[in-house]
Parts: structure tokens; C-alpha cells; sequence
């Protein structure tokens, strides 16, 4: 037993902790909007994911003698892709709201069967097509200025470039994943994301100043809840439920990221927003059904 987790888990107890997961996740989205005032992208990754990272090692040093040339490449070249998501949708959230960025990331679900389409020559089924121009169209109406429709926010480009390395990422792991310990890889991936993360910080930004203890409270959410935690959540549970059901549940994040936005932060959704919001999440359940035929479950968020 772990986490208070039974070796016996009924489909119903893995639906409810996946839920439980989720709604984790939709958390980060206004945490991080608080976040970002008090430290800089850089920083505020490398710091999350060193925790993480310290919070795994635990786990992974008895296995250190397993750790082969294969994984850590594979673990290195995810963690690039994950520091390049992460730091992207962190700028991006400093000028947009957790509630667009939390939707706008959730389009890497629908871009994910298009790029393995493009670099895995994986044909794309119907349902992912029509997913895409389903979500396409909703991320117009959530975006764009329709007095200047061509004038996109700097922050909703930056989340939108945040989607696309999620992507890469699940397709990168979808590869490569299969070949390497799942803990020794996760290990790695998180070392290299906490690695050039905090010498990048260094590099670039002035050393952060954290006062109070909302800023810490905030990161320990990130590192320890939304990281690690959930991150075991998903891999202990998951298997014990069907692929279609934890589609549905994973889409749910940016709802909860939405309404909790809403609860603390008081953001509202215009109505040609919350349109578009509707749209991308129908697009994005439609390309999930898509995989209902899936022999078996796999690891689909990347949070």
C-alpha cells in the first residue's frame, strides 16, 4: 500500500483517484498565475521539477544499476521537450488567463495524432481530423480579437507553442517509452528538465527574492501534488480502468482549470470564449474516442 492505495482497485476507486488527479492538475493553472508574480519562468521551472526530482530519487537509487545509455538519451531528450513545454506555457501565463492557457494546452491531445501522422507516418483516424477542426475553430473563438482577428495574444502564442511540445513529447515517449524502465526514465527526464532549467535561470534572470508564504506554498503544490504525487497516481491506477474512461476524465482538466480560475482569481470567460472553450473541448473528446479501440491503457496527460 502506498499513497493509501489497495493492491485491489475496483474500476470505480481508479475513475474516482484519476478525477481526483485532474482536478490536480486543473490546480496548476491558477497557482501558476499566481506564481508568475512572484518567480521568473525560469526559476519557477527548474525549482519545481528539482523538487520532483529529489522527491523520486527515493524510488529510482536502488535501481541506479539498471540506468543504461538508452534511457538516459531517451530521458534527456523528453526532458528538453518537457522544460520547453514548461517554460513556454509559464511565459505564456503572465499574459493571458489560467483559463485560456489551461484550454489552449489541451490542444495537444488533438495536434498529438497529426504530428505522429507527419514524423511517425501513423495515419490519423476520422474522429482526430474532425477533432482538429473542431478545436481549430474553438481556438479562434477563445483567442482572437474579432475587431482585429488576426491579432493573437502574445501569451495565448506562447501557450499554443506550449501544446505543440506536448506533443512531441507523448509521441516522443510513445517511441521510445517502451524500451526503458519507467522510473529510471521519469527519473532522468525530471533530472534534466531541474538541470538546464536552474543553470538557464542562472544565466538569464536575477536571482528570485521569495517572500511570504503563499509563493511556497504555491511551488510545493507544483512539485510535490501536480508532479510527483499525481504522477504515481496515474501510473499506480490507470491500468485498472478502460482507455476511453480516463479520456473523458483527463478532458475534464481544463473545466476544472476554468471554474477554479473563476473561484480564485475571479476570471470570466467572455461568451465568444466560453464558445470556443466549448468547442475545443468537444473537439478534443471527439479525437479521445478515437483511441476507444486501444488494446490497452497508456499514460495520456503530461502534467
Amino acid at each position: 500500500m502506498f499513497f493509501g492505495i489497495d493492491r485491489e482497485i475496483s474500476p470505480l476507486k481508479a475513475d474516482l483517484i484519476l478525477l481526483m488527479v485532474t482536478l490536480i492538475w486543473g490546480g496548476t493553472f491558477p497557482v501558476l498565475k499566481i506564481l508568475v508574480t512572484a518567480l521568473q519562468p525560469m526559476y519557477l521551472v527548474g525549482m519545481r521539477f528539482c523538487l520532483a526530482f529529489i522527491l523520486l530519487t527515493p524510488a529510482a537509487w536502488p535501481k541506479r544499476r539498471q540506468l543504461d545509455r538508452g534511457t538516459v538519451q531517451n530521458g534527456i531528450i523528453l526532458g528538453l521537450l518537457i522544460w520547453g513545454g514548461y517554460l513556454s506555457q509559464t511565459i505564456g501565463i503572465q499574459y493571458t488567463t489560467a483559463s485560456k492557457a489551461a484550454f489552449i494546452t489541451a490542444l495537444s491531445v488533438v495536434i498529438t495524432p497529426i504530428l505522429a501522422a507527419v514524423l511517425l507516418r501513423k495515419k490519423p483516424e476520422r474522429e482526430a481530423l474532425v477533432g482538429v477542426v473542431l478545436a481549430v475553430l474553438g481556438l479562434a473563438f477563445l483567442t482572437l480579437d474579432f475587431t482585429d482577428p488576426w491579432a493573437l495574444a502574445k501569451g495565448d502564442l506562447w501557450v499554443l507553442a506550449c501544446a505543440f511540445l506536448y506533443a512531441s513529447q507523448i509521441i516522443t515517449v510513445d517511441r521510445y517509452g517502451p524500451t526503458s524502465d519507467p522510473v529510471l526514465l521519469t527519473w532522468v527526464e525530471l533530472g534534466t528538465v531541474a538541470l538546464v532549467g536552474l543553470v538557464a535561470a542562472v544565466l538569464v534572470e536575477p536571482v528570485p527574492q521569495i517572500r511570504g508564504i503563499t509563493p511556497w506554498g504555491c511551488l510545493l503544490y507544483l512539485a510535490v501534488f501536480a508532479t510527483a504525487v499525481a504522477q504515481y497516481l496515474q501510473i499506480r491506477v490507470q491500468p485498472h480502468t478502460t482507455p476511453t474512461r480516463v479520456s473523458l476524465i483527463f478532458s475534464l482538466e481544463p473545466v476544472f482549470a476554468a471554474v477554479l480560475a473563476f473561484l480564485f482569481l475571479g476570471e470570466r470567460l467572455p461568451r465568444a470564449g466560453q464558445l470556443g472553450a466549448c468547442l475545443m473541448l468537444f473537439g478534443v473528446l471527439v479525437s479521445e474516442l478515437g483511441h476507444r479501440n486501444e488494446p490497452k491503457t497508456q499514460s495520456m496527460a503530461v502534467e
